[in-house]
């Protein structure tokens, strides 16, 4: 090849090279990676995403699964190419969606869990290739019989793997019912909060009776723990349905998105240290219809419309805390807020909330009213979150007002 031919075919295959596009794998977006996405083992995610540069190579692993394209194999090694994936394994080029898992990383599991009482512990796990080794990301206290989560607990610090009985294990008859029991619980619920025209056709025959006036108002189904919580791999995991209850769309869209966008704030500016969020519910909500009040179960007895969802941030290198409380009530009167606010508000005072200070958003009930305690006070009123469980100091001195280097 004559030397002028040669340099030209050099620099268009270096153009070639440079202009190909980069592979970009869109976490949060469910219709852009597969239902069970794999584990991305050689990259780290930034901003809800893992970037290679074309011919960056990709590790993925689904152990101890298997991949659904590749049944006798957990990991597989792949080079970005054209923004998709050469796979190492049989050289055939494939987009992320063809990668997927036979079945989910994650899982939610029955589980013992610290201060339950004689309600269900579970935990989400990363499933490792040994059991032993998966990963604990959330722990609960789930009430089965009413269908809701009272208690979540997460940290930015790995929290404690405890003993679990392995589900392949043989079960007793009481351990069978128990399993048939709970799946039929996670059943119900996936069915209810999958769909928010479902809730609301419940929600309009519970009082079709009452010709109660929703005011454009629907229910949809809100996390307790937020994906944003998470690192951006794990986010996923906040979407169990043991982590959903039924919020109003109007709270939803609103200050439980405000609240939850500065929680997960505060945890990637205090990544470094162990800082703790407990979530939970308290009280069912009851409106006004007819001659009294209609408590909202969207079964009967079951799976209830929570008045309050609150949410506590502990800082234990700080020993200092808050809890953010949320009425999930868009109809509540002028005249009822004095009596179901239960503490002094600290809100103005927080000076990691962003969100909820734009305008004032806090105070807007229709948005869901937020208020600020202090945990003596918030444990005084909510018995979910035992006072034993986060022990800071009382008033100013135990208050989370800011992080502190």
């Amino acid at each position: 090849m004559p030397p002028l031919q040669l340099l030209l075919f050099v620099l268009c295959f270096k153009l070639a090279l440079f202009t190909d596009p980069a592979c970009v794998i869109e976490l949060q977006c469910a219709e852009c990676v597969p239902e069970h996405m794999p584990l991305v083992t050689s990259h780290r995610a930034a901003n809800g995403s893992v970037r290679l540069p074309a011919g960056a190579e990709l590790a993925l692993a689904c152990a101890p699964g298997k991949f659904l394209a590749y049944p006798l194999l957990g990991r597989l090694a792949a080079r970005c190419e054209a923004g998709r994936y050469r796979v190492a394994h049989d050289a055939a080029l494939r987009h992320i969606l063809d990668l997927g898992c036979q079945e989910s990383i994650f899982e939610d599991v029955l589980h013992q869990v610290d201060h339950c009482g004689s309600l269900q512990g579970r935990a989400y796990l990363m499933r490792q290739a040994s059991p032993a080794a998966a990963l604990h990301l959330a722990e609960m206290c789930f009430d089965a019989d009413r269908g809701v989560a009272t208690r979540l607990h997460m940290s930015t610090a790995a929290l404690a793997p405890r003993p679990h009985s392995d589900s392949a294990a043989p079960l007793s008859l009481l351990g069978n019912f128990n399993h048939m029991f709970d799946a039929s619980t996670r059943h119900a619920a996936e069915r209810l909060y999958s769909d928010d025209e479902r809730l609301t056709r419940r929600l309009h025959e519970l009082l079709k009776h009452d010709r109660y006036s929703f005011a454009e108002q629907r229910l949809t189904s809100g996390r307790l723990l937020s994906g944003r919580y998470f690192e951006d791999q794990y986010s996923r995991a906040a979407d169990f349905a043991s982590n959903r209850v039924a919020v109003w769309r109007s709270v939803a869209a609103g200050n439980l998105r405000h609240l939850q966008h500065d929680v997960a704030r505060l945890l990637r500016r205090g990544a470094a240290r162990p800082l703790h969020v407990h979530a939970g519910t308290r009280g069912v909500l009851a409106l006004r219809a007819g001659a009294g009040r209609t408590a909202l179960y969207l079964q009967a007895g079951r799976f209830p419309v929570p008045r309050y969802v609150w949410t506590v941030v502990h800082d234990a290198q700080a020993n200092k805390a808050v809890a953010l409380v949320l009425l999930n009530d868009p109809f509540v009167a002028v005249s009822e807020i004095r009596d179901a606010v239960f503490c002094e508000s600290a809100c103005g005072r927080l000076a990691w909330l962003h969100d909820l200070h734009r305008n004032r958003n806090y105070e807007s009930p229709v948005y869901g009213l937020v208020f600020c305690c202090s945990l003596r006070d918030f444990t005084a009123a909510v018995p979910e979150l035992p006072p034993d469980l986060v022990r800071v100091p009382p008033g100013n001195d135990g208050l989370l007002i800011d992080l502190l280097d």
